[in-house]
């Protein structure tokens, strides 16, 4: 497939081993008309940037994370509508369009459903992590202000059926480590949230836009400062999961840096990338990358070490494979493939799709192993071993 990576990339994206400062650690005090302003304090806050990007005429959501500037202390009084300060993310489960593509069947739109997700606190290090909206602040232009000139990029890459949302402990995380995190809404969303096939390019021949359309954009906005006042990413890396790390393979030069979740093979595209597994993947089976990972030197993480956080310096190619280990019993207990996403968009397909899994069984229709998370509900305790390994491999590589 093509490569994705920016157009016209500059010179920026090929930096490594910059020193990046956290993010910001500021706290909101009540003014006088009941709306609050940001003050020096320990409390370490991140913001939640919701918008969309235009692509060939489609009008494609992202889902964003960044942590407030440390540039200067022009953020010292700033305003926020404490009325426009929950946060939340609106996320939703299309029947219709998981019946179309796992089935081929015609739905109709109103059996789908919204849901509110609350953000999660998995991987944050500590409880002094605030999320805040970025529809909080007093104008678009204070907004950019808060962010700071320079900061590493990461894009997540959802799976299959997934959303924007999937890898949201994992960006929230991120964001609060000092990283602009960018999660973008692909044509196999479960979320239905835009019609691929409606394209400018797809009226004309007929090729609706995909994956590499879609991050191409996004990483010219970026290069072009067209939404951020991020002037100079000081290098980029890239998680997915599942049918996402075909994306972490495609986007990027030699420099990025690669993340893969559950997917069949790792990233062989330049020396960085983590790759985390479980034998207990009823939808993509690992055993097709052990292979892979011996050939290639990957350095193979011990769960028990990583459970710790005792490794030290990682290895540019590591590897986590979850239950492969003697212990029979524990790896039947490992992840299995949705065990890596965030609980909430898991726990919004258990509440609302299990009515529909007997269907699913009896005419052959496969779940991505939903049925095995029905049963396990691991998101949390997943999160609590796989997200403060990434977020480490990140700084280490990128940081």
């Amino acid at each position: 497939g093509a490569i994705v990576q920016p157009v016209k990339p500059p010179a920026f994206a090929l930096e490594q081993n910059v020193n990046t400062r956290p993010s910001a650690k500021v706290a909101s005090s009540m003014t006088s008309d009941g709306g609050s302003s940001i003050s020096s304090s320990t409390k370490n806050i991140i913001v939640y940037h919701p918008f969309s990007i235009n692509v060939d005429g489609v009008q494609v959501p992202v889902a964003a994370w960044h942590p407030l500037s440390t540039d200067d202390d022009s953020n010292e009084g700033t305003q926020i509508n404490r009325s426009k300060n929950s946060v939340s993310y609106e996320h939703r489960i299309s029947v219709s369009k998981i019946g179309k593509l796992l089935a081929g069947w015609k739905l109709p739109s109103f059996l789908d459903r919204n849901f509110s997700l609350q953000p999660s606190s998995i991987g944050s290090n500590n409880n002094n992590v605030q999320i805040i909206a970025s529809s909080s602040f007093s104008s678009d232009q204070q907004q950019k202000q808060l962010l700071p000139q320079s900061a590493p990029v990461i894009l997540l890459a959802h799976g299959y059926l997934g959303s924007r949302f999937d890898l949201s402990h994992i960006g929230e995380a991120l964001a609060s480590q000092g990283f602009l995190v960018l999660s973008p809404e692909y044509p196999e969303s479960l979320a239905a949230s835009y019609d691929a096939t409606s394209s400018a390019t797809a009226i004309a021949t007929g090729i609706p836009i995909d994956r590499t359309t879609i991050t191409n954009t996004l990483l010219r906005h970026l290069a072009n400062n067209d939404y951020w006042n991020v002037q100079r990413p000081t290098s980029y890396g890239i998680l997915g999961h599942s049918l996402g790390c075909g994306t972490v393979d495609r986007t990027g030069d030699a420099s990025w840096t690669r993340v893969c979740l559950t997917g069949g093979y790792p990233s062989l595209r330049g020396p960085n990338c983590l790759f985390v597994g479980s034998t207990n993947d009823g939808a993509v089976s690992v055993s097709r990358a052990l292979g892979v990972l011996r050939e290639y030197d990957f350095d193979s993480l011990d769960e028990g070490v990583v459970r710790s956080r005792s490794y030290g310096k990682l290895m540019r190619r590591s590897a986590l494979i979850f239950g492969n280990n003697r212990d029979t019993e524990n790896n039947a207990n490992a992840p299995n493939h949705i065990s890596f996403l965030m609980e909430g968009t898991n726990d919004a397909m258990v509440e609302f799709l299990s009515p529909l899994l007997p269907v699913a069984r009896v005419l052959g229709i496969p779940v991505l192993d939903f049925d095995k998370y029905q049963v396990s509900r691991d998101s949390g305790v997943t999160g609590e071993v796989v997200v403060p390994l990434v977020v480490d491999y990140f700084k280490q590589m990128m940081m």
